[in-house]
């Protein structure tokens, strides 16, 4: 369980080196600056100047290495900050000037200033053969301050000053005009193209890269920066098709602290000279999201994996990259579950596993966040912390729209919907879903023949209703739930337009937001709504911050929380993995555990090992494992009593999630096969053996241990 953010802005303290760049910038300019004093008053010696110009050139190296990517700095100078480019300019042409002024120290730069703006009285006088000079504007006419020339000599006339003064500036304005006029140009075609996406920086590395741009793009962004709070956030290489500037629009406006950090890349997510430009070689992490809307994205998204691996099929690779593959379309995400990945999308010739590639999706990920183990606590459980053994209460499940959020919802509260006063002779206690919709009739067909085992779970009932929530048949149903005090409710409004779902979510009956006994009103705690909304703003903060009449009415689908390194992270998994590896398949029985603390490296490298030969079946299936530990914690007092009840709760959960995944039970003909998924151990828990009841017991008996080593790997 974690803590909601509430954060509208990421507030990542990226400027903590700015102090730094800072002073790097005083240094410079007063370096270039005292260089153009030290020659206006000729200071010597002359190699004073080469050191400030030297010294200055080491800081600018500097500053540059800081940037990592300085051309890409100043191709965002030229692009987006028109004011700055007149300072960068200057300071191409203050070091221009200063080079030329180390090259050329024959006399004082104020000398030369002096001679040229002086207006000049040049009085001679000859007597017996020496010559004598005075200036009436800076001497007085006395003969101590004449000044006395030995041996005859020629003397520049102030037209000669003009004249060299002339050609000099001139020189160096038409040298400088045209070397600024050469770099503008050369800039400003690198700024259009910097707009235009075409640009490539070959030079950044440990960057995460971004396949794609939808909505999700952002919350993932966020997401990265937000594991390290104390440090600098990474660069971002983001491939689109999609209009650039548009995507450095929306950028700037959602995340302007971390603008800066974010590059976008214009090009085609299936064309391999345009991935190679992400220098993947370098990269330490992957999101493949898709082009929001685009035909065929999920296919599309895993057909880009392969191409990512095909970029890094070197001998050595590296590190395993990790790819974090979208899939938009439920019916997709359950396809790859029950499909094994081929090698050559994650292994090199050698045999060598240089990707990771890891699926999720975006309406299964908020039910996790709801109601699984990583759940938030702005979220109350579905059970309220009410079920014991000895418990008549129930869960009623409300569903209005059977989109790709319902449809999230209704297949997570059937993998976590088990509970220990369920009674399996009589049936007692069942929890029941609801699902509505004006469309179920187009929708249901399809539904079912993706999910053709659902009628397997026997603790669960599940109601498919063709009509509105807001039709009186579905209120009057609402209404007797809300007021039956063995019925713990919750209602999920869907929809996928917000305004409509808040209105619906406000305008249910009475009773779901407030009971009325003996003259006393009070919340209806036994009831929770939970109305979909993919932005947090507006009626949406609102609601937050509401104490009244709708107090359980609570907001969940934002883009923000959908996508976190918590849902994404399969350590549990691994180690349950490696539990029954070690125990069941090596022949001899092994206690992972005990191994890990008696060798932590060894042991963990053949977890992992063990974790990428399993196909993506059993990776979902650990994975969903974990998710009932949250409901298995609160019922530890249950446990200590009776724990043969958590045993029997723990096969129902796994009857559901095998059926649906797809497996299909011919106990009948004692058949099982995970090849064609089937499998003989779907039955009533007294009816298993010895062996496959210990597997049920092994998941209550090591979870804590899991949870432990979790939080120290």
């Amino acid at each position: 369980m974690r803590t909601k953010n509430n954060s509208k802005q990421h507030k990542h303290p990226i400027t903590s080196s700015k102090p730094l760049s800072i002073i790097l910038q005083l240094l410079i300019t007063f370096l270039l600056l005292g260089l153009i004093l030290i020659s206006f008053y000729n200071i010597q010696p002359y190699w004073l100047r080469w050191v400030f110009f030297g010294t200055t050139l080491l800081l600018i190296t500097i500053q540059g290495i800081r940037l990592k990517c300085p051309l890409l700095f100043v191709d965002r100078i030229f692009a987006k900050h028109p004011s700055k480019q007149l300072v960068l300019a200057l300071y191409i042409f203050t070091i221009c000037f200063d080079f030329a002024l180390c090259l050329f120290p024959g006399k004082s730069l104020r000398m030369t200033f002096t001679n040229f703006i002086s207006f000049k009285m040049i009085t001679e006088e000859v007597d017996d053969e020496v010559k004598i000079v005075f200036d009436t504007i800076q001497y007085k006419p006395n003969v101590e301050e004449i000044a006395f020339v030995e041996k005859p000599a020629i003397y520049k006339q102030r037209s000669d000053y003009l004249k060299y003064g002339i050609i000099y500036l001139l020189g160096l304005v038409v040298f400088n005009g045209l070397l600024i006029a050469t770099i503008t140009t050369f800039m400003t075609t690198r700024a259009k193209r910097y707009n235009m996406g075409t640009n490539t920086y070959g030079n950044i590395k440990q960057h995460v890269v971004i396949v794609g741009f939808n909505p999700l793009c952002v919350p993932i962004i966020r997401n990265v920066c937000n594991r390290n709070k104390n440090g600098l956030p990474p660069m971002f290489l983001i491939l689109s098709s999609q209009n650039p500037e548009g995507i450095q629009r929306v950028i700037q406006t959602q995340l302007p602290s971390l603008e800066e950090h974010v590059v976008v890349y214009s090009g085609d997510m299936n064309s391999m000279t345009q991935l190679r430009r992400l220098n993947l070689s370098y990269a330490k992490e992957a999101f493949i999201l898709g082009e929001e809307k685009e035909p065929g994205r999920d296919s599309k998204n895993l057909e880009c994996a392969k191409l990512i691996k095909e970029i890094r099929n070197t001998p050595n690779a590296g590190e395993t990259l990790p790819v974090n593959v979208q899939f938009d379309k439920p019916a997709s995400y359950s396809t790859i579950k029950r499909i094994t990945i081929p090698e050559d999308y994650y292994k090199n010739d050698d045999k060598q596993e240089i990707l990771y590639i890891r699926p999720f999706n975006f309406y299964e990920n908020w039910a996790r966040l709801l109601w699984g183990t990583f759940c938030l606590d702005t979220y109350n459980p579905l059970d309220r912390n009410m079920m014991t053994d000895e418990d008549n209460h129930h869960v009623h499940l409300v569903i209005a729209g059977f989109n790709e959020m319902g449809t999230a919802l209704l297949l997570e509260a059937l993998r976590v919907c088990h509970y220990p006063n369920f009674n399996e002779e009589t049936g007692a206690n069942k929890t029941q879903i609801t699902v509505v919709d004006p469309k179920m009739k187009d929708l249901l067909p399809r539904f079912l023949s993706q999910y053709p085992y659902l009628k397997q779970i026997v603790d669960v009932e599940v109601e498919f209703k063709n009509c509105r929530i807001e039709d009186p048949e579905i209120r009057d149903q609402l209404d007797q739930l809300a007021r039956c005090p063995d019925t713990i409710l919750t209602v999920a409004i869907c929809f996928f337009d917000a305004d409509t779902s808040f209105s619906t979510a406000l305008t249910l009956p009475d009773s779901l937001y407030y009971t009325i006994e003996n003259g006393t009103i009070t919340s209806n705690i036994n009831t929770e709504i939970l109305v979909r909304q993919e932005i947090r703003s507006g009626l949406a903060n609102l609601l937050e911050q509401e104490n009244g009449k709708f107090f359980n009415v609570k907001i969940f689908g934002t883009l923000d929380d959908g996508v976190n390194d918590e849902l994404l992270n399969d350590k549990m998994a691994i180690i349950i993995a490696a539990h029954y590896h070690f125990k069941y398949d090596l022949g001899s029985s092994k206690n992972f555990f005990e191994l890990m603390e008696s060798d932590r490296d060894a042991t963990w490298r053949e977890a992992l090992k063990n974790w990428i030969s399993l196909n993506e079946d059993k990776r979902f299936a650990n994975r969903y494992q974990t998710e009932i530990y949250h409901a298995y914690q609160r019922y530890q007092s249950v446990f200590k009593r009776h724990p043969e009840i958590l045993y029997q709760t723990e096969h129902y959960r796994w009857c559901a999630e095998r059926s649906i995944t797809g497996y299909r039970d011919l106990r009948e003909l004692n058949l099982k096969s995970e090849k064609y998924q089937i499998h003989k151990c779907i039955v009533p828990y007294h009816d298993l053996s010895d062996l496959e009841k210990e597997k049920d017991k092994d998941v209550l008996n090591i979870m804590e241990k899991v949870i432990k080593l979790a939080k120290q790997i």
